[in-house]
């Protein structure tokens, strides 16, 4: 009997974990995709967010990447094509929150959110222009997981879960991968329109952060429920047993 018990516990954590959305809230800092195992930042334009209660910002990002980012060696670096670029202040706007690719890789590099500290910006693999193109973990987020709509602003169609998040842009997102046959370019996604493409590096676009895997998850109402209906079973079957 007891066996059965514990059965039932065990089937009823895997049913309200199992039928929840794709995405879930982490606390008010972070939403986790169930589906594709990645923790999103819930604000969309937290750089922003951050400079405007932080005028040391950008000088701190800078300091803690000891002043350059490396990449595919390319025309805008320090030295043409030697994988270093030099970052300063004009690679970051605090009025908007855009930066160049850049300054959001250095960003992204020096943001800790949650306790963790692996954070990045999305990446576009397979990497193809066009519309629908859910290859690229924006293109995911944008159609599969915000119902977004190709020709169509993310900020005016979408479903419900586009309220776990704050500060969506209708605008263009950078990701963290390069145009493999232009490595002065890198890719893009525009939750304007839906499409993804690619542009120069040095061009200013705003930047959301992911990082793989979950986050500490407070259990489900459901599951404690179910859990605690289970020991109470457990604990009454036990004394039913010691009195008998």
């Amino acid at each position: 009997m007891n066996t059965r018990i514990l059965a039932t516990i065990a089937l009823g954590f895997s049913f309200t974990t199992t039928t929840q959305a794709a995405l879930v809230a982490r606390g008010t800092d972070m939403v986790y995709d169930t589906v594709n195992n990645i923790t999103w930042a819930s604000d969309a334009n937290l750089f922003k967010t951050q400079a405007d209660s932080n005028p040391n910002l950008v000088s701190e990002i800078i300091a803690a990447n000891g002043g350059v980012i490396h990449d595919t060696p390319n025309a805008y670096d320090t030295e043409p094509n030697s994988g270093t670029y030099t970052l300063t202040s004009a690679d970051f706007d605090t009025s908007t929150g855009n930066m160049t690719w850049w300054g959001a890789q250095a960003w992204a590099n020096n943001l800790s959110l949650g306790g963790y500290t692996d954070w990045t910006l999305p990446t576009s693999v397979p990497a193809q222009n066009g519309y629908n193109q859910t290859g690229s973990q924006m293109g995911d987020l944008f159609y599969n997981q915000l119902g977004g709509v190709a020709n169509s602003e993310i900020t005016i169609i979408h479903n419900a879960n586009y309220n776990l998040f704050s500060n969506v842009q209708s605008a263009v997102y950078l990701s963290s991968s390069e145009y493999a046959h232009h490595p002065d370019y890198e890719w893009l996604f525009s939750t304007y329109n839906g499409f993804h493409y690619s542009s120069g590096k040095v061009d200013p676009f705003y930047a959301w952060a992911v990082r793989p895997g979950d986050v500490a998850a407070v259990p489900l109402p459901g599951a404690i429920w179910l859990f605690l209906s289970g020991l109470i079973g457990l604990m009454s079957l036990k004394r039913r047993g010691s009195i008998g």
